[in-house]
């Protein structure tokens, strides 16, 4: 009777604790799960609003392009302004509006002058200057293959697809209207010719790349016809690639159907799988109701504003409660409150299971934290750059100074080698571009303030439209505080952080700020690796990702020139790449031999009885091979304190001894209830679940 009141005592308390370990865990869970949803919702309904208020800028936009051509037009055949005054007016038009790339029309054969067949005036930004030009020294616009012409003329006014100019050299979004005029001979209005201006796509992409969408979101542009007008990768842009075109090479099914909400002028969100990143995402489609465009923005779900160190301690409680309620309810399921040996062995198993299972669970969330996520000033746009930038030109204002000068710089990485713990070893190229008339005096170079052993040789020099272009070949090795106190599921931040040679132009009371030379680089994204060779090669290691980044230092000298800025939360430009240690062959190697000597322990505490000179001369013999073997890796890895794989090795320490105490004690002749009870049963039953739960505990603290 006093057994079964026992048993059925240790019942109920096993299922109380068993039912409050469960609330806790579904409390728990319910909570994720909701701050996760709200979390994506607030991200969805961010990009959404990002997504309609660029389509709105953009309609501004492009219906001040068509009002401007619409008014000219109107003036033209109003008589309000003379053929002779038109190119003054186009003139105007593009310096009032500096969006606009170009301005001007184009008359019928005659139309202008019996004696000149064909007229095409206009003006157009060329190397930052507004220049005159004529259409017809470049074509014959009246030909047949040029139906656009003839379009216009038939229809009124209409937006063209966008196309590549041959005067301005890039691709252009154009408005043609027509303008009409009194036939001389029918003296019935007629029209004379087209008016027509147009944007550089550059200026559209601008805006896109303003847009609030994380650390990986972009956003493109798409035509009436499906084609891509603007997108992070510019060869789709430059090969007239249609959407379509993509989803059959990507054989990717949501391609096409955000291509067919497109040319339909339809919104809509579509999950979506990136090409680029590989990583699943969230595409808002928005029409642009005046030209039948259509603005998608493509938001990375991960990006969806969620607080990785959070989300991490709150999967690392979920599992832990997890296991709580599981041990109770394995207690239930097996009656070991009965006390049955079977029953015991079954919790004792179930116990370490669990412990091994959420241990991986968690070096999982390790590995698959994306750490350039975490609080970084990563530079992905222009516009990103100029608002980390402003608090500088505002300083510099408020001194009255002149603004800080920008030095577009680049960075392809070759090769890194870590020589110690300290130490890496990087080759690769920088390049930088100065412009006649603005980095006048300015001295060409750089400098690697972390860099010793420095070696820098000028590789190519090119000059192009009135920009220098220097690259240099490096190789040095730089001093940086690497932590490995994770290993082997450390990551670790290999910098290249630069300087300009002139911090301040002599005389000039001018800061020199490095920024990221966008234009060379045809995806920023951080997944897909910027700035590294494409087949890059690095020992243990794993690369994350690459990015450019800024760090605000502050110094406590002014470097001798009075009124500098440079000690003043100066913007230094670094390129990062994040490096994730490759585990899996670092986990046989160390923990395979590990698990070995504990189960070896564990044999030798089953055949502990009459045997215990022997089981401690075997102790003996296996922390001789641990020492060894924690030397090693002490030796291969050169990290200061203490890392998180020396605590197996630790724990590994303590169970030889205690293996080695209960050895001792059981063969003594000292009376222990502990030891005694069938057979040393106790010490057996919690050997694995003791030692796996303490590296449990260890690996959710050195994480959480």
């Amino acid at each position: 009777m006093k057994t079964y009141s026992r048993s059925g005592l240790v019942f109920k308390i096993t299922l109380i604790l068993c039912g409050l370990s469960l609330i806790v865990v579904l409390t728990e869970i319910f909570t994720f799960w909701k701050q996760q949803n709200r979390t994506e919702e607030i991200a969805k309904t961010n990009a959404k609003q990002e997504a309609v208020r660029a389509s709105k800028q953009l309609e501004e936009k492009l219906r001040k392009l068509q009002d401007t051509a619409n008014a000219i037009a109107r003036d033209l055949s109003e008589g309000k302004l003379t053929d002779e005054q038109l190119p003054d007016r186009a003139k105007k038009e593009l310096e009032q509006n500096p969006d606009f790339l170009e301005v001007g029309a184009v008359y019928k054969p005659f139309a202008y002058n019996r004696n000149r067949r064909l007229y095409g005036p206009y003006y157009t930004r060329k190397r930052g200057q507004i220049e005159r030009v004529q259409v017809e020294d470049y074509y014959d616009y009246t030909q047949p293959e040029n139906d656009r012409y003839y379009t216009v003329l038939a229809k009124g006014s209409f937006w063209l697809e966008p196309e590549f100019d041959k005067a301005s050299e890039t691709i252009v979004a154009e408005y043609d209207v027509a303008f009409d005029g009194i036939d001389p001979q029918t003296k019935q209005k007629t029209p004379r010719g087209v008016i027509f201006a147009n944007f550089s796509l550059e200026k559209l992409k601008d805006l896109i790349d303003s847009l609030d969408l994380g650390k990986s979101g972009y956003g493109f542009l798409i035509s009436q016809k499906g084609v891509l007008i603007s997108h992070p990768k510019q060869k789709y842009v430059l090969d007239r690639k249609t959407l379509f075109d993509l989803a059959n090479e990507q054989k990717n099914q949501q391609l096409r159907i955000i291509g067919e909400k497109a040319i339909q002028g339809k919104s809509g969100v579509i999950d979506f799988v990136d090409s680029i990143t590989g990583q699943s995402a969230w595409v808002f489609v928005e029409p642009i109701h005046l030209n039948g465009w259509s603005i998608a923005v493509v938001m990375i779900k991960d990006d969806s504003g969620i607080d990785f160190q959070t989300k991490r301690r709150q999967l690392i409680r979920i599992a832990l409660e997890t296991i709580g309620f599981l041990f109770f309810l394995s207690i239930i399921v097996f009656r070991a409150y009965k006390g049955r040996i079977g029953s015991l062995w079954a919790i004792s198993s179930t116990a370490s299971v669990l412990s091994v299972a959420v241990i991986g669970f968690i070096w999982y969330i390790a590995f698959s934290e994306q750490t350039y996520k975490n609080n970084r000033n990563l530079l992905l746009s222009k516009t990103t750059v100029d608002n980390l930038l402003e608090p500088q030109a505002k300083l510099a204002e408020k001194l009255k100074q002149k603004p800080p000068l920008y030095v577009p710089t680049g960075f392809f990485i070759q090769s890194f080698k870590f020589n110690t713990a300290n130490d890496v070893f990087v080759t690769g190229y920088i390049w930088q571009k100065f412009q006649d008339g603005v980095h006048d005096g300015l001295s060409r170079g750089f400098i690697l303030p972390e860099g010793y052993d420095v070696e820098i040789n000028e590789a190519y020099r090119y000059k192009e439209n009135k920009t220098e272009v220097i690259g240099w070949y490096f190789e040095a090795t730089l001093r940086q505080n690497f932590n490995f106190s994770k290993y082997p599921f450390d990551y670790n931040d290999v910098w290249l952080r630069l300087w300009p040679k002139d911090i301040q132009l002599k005389n000039l009371n001018r800061t020199v700020i490095l920024v990221p030379d966008f234009r060379a680089y045809d995806v920023l994204n951080p997944i897909v690796k910027p700035g590294l060779e494409a087949d890059f090669v690095s020992d243990s290691w794993d690369i994350e990702s690459s990015f450019f980044e800024y760090k605000f230092n502050n110094y406590n000298t002014d470097f001798g020139i009075p009124g500098t800025l440079v000690n003043r939360n100066y913007p230094e430009l670094y390129f990062t790449i994040i490096l994730k240690r490759a585990f899996f062959g670092i986990l046989i190697a160390r923990i395979v031999p590990l698990s070995v000597v504990a189960i070896l322990l564990f044999a030798i505490m089953l055949l502990s009885r009459n045997r215990g000179i022997e089981v401690v001369g075997s102790c003996g013999g296996f922390i001789f091979i641990i020492i060894l073997d924690q030397i090693s890796v002490r030796g291969q890895i050169a990290a200061k304190g203490i890392i998180y794989i020396e605590y197996f090795y630790f724990v590994i320490y303590l169970f030889i001894l205690l293996v080695a105490v209960n050895a001792i004690l059981v063969n003594s002749d000292i009376k222990n209830r502990f030891l005694e009870y069938k057979d040393n049963l106790l010490p057996k039953l919690l050997y694995w679940p003791t030692l796996l739960n303490i590296l449990l505990i260890v690996t959710a603290f050195i994480f959480y």
